[in-house]
């Protein structure tokens, strides 16, 4: 088991000029960090200069549209993962001698426990919880044994103090994070990669290369858990320096997870066992076995039994917004899926059910591709309407049109398109479309900064509408 690294790279101490850009939940974090360690010289530099008369006594401040220039005075950057990595002024501070660094960055750097890595497009956070639940289930404590950092937990530099040689932290990692990153978990799970943040990233070249960040500073007493059915994983299978356990949903592995005749296997050494029936999961949609797996492996890595295992897989019902049941109305069902903010995802939600589906989609561009995501919404068979709201409802729109024309005579019965100003106008049309025995889903392929704040101001709201419903 790969348990701690010796080495040290940050070189900053109490009199470093150091300057945190962006003053949002991480840079709160890091700050706070900071000066209960006695580091002084500090500057908060961020786009907002309403933030001002909220800062702490003696910190500095460089606000408004110029926030980033004269990076290259300070000693040490730590940057939020909101301001992009190759961002022309932190690149020349870098040049010019200035360690750029991140919470993240810092965490894995000082931390003296066991890191458990998690990445991927999408479905971190229910697999860092699924890792989280199967520890404590077999008796290691919460906050004292085994930790949950992340989007999903708490910013982990929050309870770096708390965390000892033997404990275990779950990391949730973007590839924001991931950019910067000098250190890799000992333990990495990359999930599934595809195009997603091309409005932050140049291209999918860039974001690929993030998530190499996982893989490329470990050692030969690491281990990796790739999923064996993405193109990504013979990219990222040369990188593994230590022991390579691979999952996959369409058949055997010899060592890591698999399914296998409606069953959920664990294989070490090419000899397997049966954890659980798929059909005993309580998560909704297959795309969830992607996420069951990884945890699987990690689990039997830390000696879990096969019966605590099977017990989490039976009985975690996922995390808000990922399609969450929200409640049924005269037969009707209803699922919350708002992080749902890629093509990729929203057609997973679509795969997930078979009764008569009303899809609620759309949001702010982040730059995807919308043919394929087309293309599921008009072939699949139980999808009858499809709702579209926001910044990027045209283009959407466009290529189910382009896809319809595409598809011609072969389509069927063609798919209902609707188009509504507001989420409640939606919410309201997507129950007057549904059928006893149906399903009304919001996975919306998209960001949500046109009409909400994230896209949990964004589930919260549908949740609300839905509850209105009578």
């Amino acid at each position: 088991m790969c348990y701690t690294f010796c080495v040290v790279f940050f070189d900053m101490n109490k009199r470093s000029k150091i300057a945190i850009l962006g003053f949002g939940i991480e840079g709160q974090a890091v700050l706070s960090y900071l000066t209960k360690h006695d580091y002084t010289n500090i500057t908060i530099c961020d786009q907002n200069v309403d933030i001002k008369d909220s800062l702490p006594r003696g910190v500095s401040a460089s606000l408004g549209q110029k926030y980033l220039d004269g990076l290259d005075k300070f000693d040490v950057i730590f940057r939020s993962p909101g301001i992009k990595y190759f961002d022309p002024h932190i690149q020349v501070a870098k040049v010019r001698g200035v360690e750029v660094s991140s919470a993240a960055n810092f965490f894995i750097d000082q931390c003296p426990g066991i890191i458990i890595g998690v990445t991927g497009t999408k479905g971190k956070g229910t697999t860092c919880t699924l890792i989280y639940e199967m520890l404590k289930k077999s008796g290691k404590k919460a906050d004292k044994d085994v930790f949950l950092g992340g989007n999903i937990g708490k910013c982990p530099i929050e309870f770096l103090d708390k965390v000892k040689i033997k404990n275990i932290v779950i990391l949730e990692l973007s590839s924001f994070q991931l950019q910067d990153l000098a250190k890799s978990p000992h333990y990495a799970i990359l999930l599934n990669t595809t195009s997603d943040h091309l409005d932050y990233h140049v291209d999918k070249e860039e974001y690929l290369a993030a998530k190499e960040q996982m893989l490329i500073h470990q050692n030969k007493n690491c281990t990796a858990v790739i999923n064996k059915d993405y193109e990504y994983s013979k990219y990222y299978t040369p990188l593994v320096k230590g022991k390579l356990k691979f999952v996959s949903v369409k058949g055997h592995v010899k060592d890591g997870a698999f399914v296998e005749d409606e069953s959920i296997f664990y294989a070490k050494n090419g000899k397997k066992e049966k954890i659980v029936k798929v059909s005993e999961a309580a998560l909704v949609g297959s795309h969830n076995l992607e996420n069951i797996l990884p945890a699987v492996v990690i689990a039997k890595e830390f000696k879990v039994k096969n019966s605590d295992i099977a017990h989490v897989i039976g009985t975690f019902k996922g995390l808000p917004y990922r399609l969450e049941f929200v409640r049924e109305l005269k037969g009707v069902k209803f699922y919350n899926d708002s992080n749902s903010t890629i093509p990729e995802t929203s057609m997973a939600a679509v795969d997930s059910f078979n009764a008569p589906t009303v899809l609620i989609a759309g949001g702010s561009d982040k730059g995807a591709d919308y043919d394929e995501w087309a293309l599921k919404i008009l072939t699949k068979p139980s999808l009858h309407t499809v709702i579209l709201i926001g910044q990027i409802a045209d283009k959407m729109e466009k290529a189910l049109v382009d896809a319809e024309n595409k598809l011609g005579d072969a389509l069927g019965s063609p798919t209902k398109i609707l188009r509504r100003k507001t989420l409640e106008e939606a919410v309201l049309d997507g129950y007057a479309e549904s059928e006893k025995g149906g399903v009304v889903v919001m996975s919306p392929a998209a960001a949500s900064f046109d009409m909400f704040k994230n896209y949990k101001e964004r589930g919260n709201e549908f949740n609300a509408h839905v509850r209105k419903l009578s």
